[in-house]
């Protein structure tokens, strides 16, 4: 979560595969989390920003190419749909030749995307799932959202990239465990004069995510049972530690803190 691929995460109680985001490396992780591609379900984006769909291509091609033989839905903001028919348009030729040469069926039969609004989104005998509208500039107000899964008696809110709000504590209202975006206010300067654009970068940053006191007094107010740092912005400055983190948290936070590292699995039980 936290490195190469930190916007994935999987939900997987039987063979199925929920997955939330499908950021660069996603399908890279999951095969290095033993999951097999090939019983991916379900895929759920937040938001279209890149590094929360780069490698949504790769995914439905080498769960594809991995023996999938039953069909996928996608469900994300608006946008989504559309996205997925720029995966078609580019990738015809292969998928035209190897449904010929190879007999594979049509992927692009097999997956059905949608536009989604806020409200319940998926629900089955595994799980229950619904979405949730949430402040995520420069994207408009129906352009970004946050999802609750619900599963066994447990109840999990994967928070996407947004600002502070106060929807979201309703949402997350006593949930097992909250996956929040988290930005570092005092890391993102340096961030920003590595990458470059300096305090215009800084700026953006800043007003586009959660900050890592705010996403401690959304949890404390909502009652989460556990808090897990994801999406960490600055990810890959050597100073702040895992206790930087959870320090800034523990302002407005009691509960258990996880700092999230890639591959790092949690059990639902």
């Amino acid at each position: 979560m936290k490195n190469a691929c930190r916007n994935l995460q999987h939900l997987s109680r039987t063979i199925k595969i929920y997955l939330f985001d499908a950021g660069y490396g996603a399908s890279l992780r999951l095969v290095q989390s033993k999951a097999p591609l090939k019983n991916l379900d379900s895929i759920f984006i937040t938001h279209l920003h890149s590094d929360h769909v780069a490698d949504y291509p790769a995914l439905l091609l080498n769960a594809w190419n991995s023996g999938l033989n039953h069909n996928i839905a996608v469900y994300g903001p608006v946008g989504t749909e559309s996205m997925t028919k720029g995966v078609w348009d580019t990738f015809s030729r292969d998928i035209d030749l190897r449904v010929k040469d190879e007999g594979k069926p049509d992927l692009r039969q097999m997956v059905t995307a949608k536009d989604i609004q806020e409200g319940p989104v998926l629900k089955n005998d595994d799980v229950e799932i619904s979405a949730l509208f949430v402040p995520h500039p420069p994207f408009n107000s129906d352009e970004a959202l946050a999802y609750k899964i619900q599963s066994g008696g447990k109840t999990i809110v994967i928070t996407g990239d947004m600002i502070d709000n106060s929807q979201i504590i309703e949402f997350a209202k006593d949930a097992d465990y909250l996956i929040s975006e988290v930005v570092l206010v005092s890391g993102v300067k340096n961030l920003a004069n590595r990458i470059g654009n300096g305090s215009t970068l800084a700026k953006a940053i800043i007003s586009h995510h959660t900050t890592a006191e705010d996403v401690g007094k959304i949890a404390q107010q909502a009652n989460v049972k556990h808090l897990v740092l994801t999406h960490l912005v600055p990810a890959d400055d050597p100073s702040i530690t895992d206790d930087v983190w959870i320090n800034e948290v523990r302002k407005h936070y009691s509960g258990p803190v996880t700092v999230s590292k890639d591959l790092q699995r949690f059990e639902l039980k």
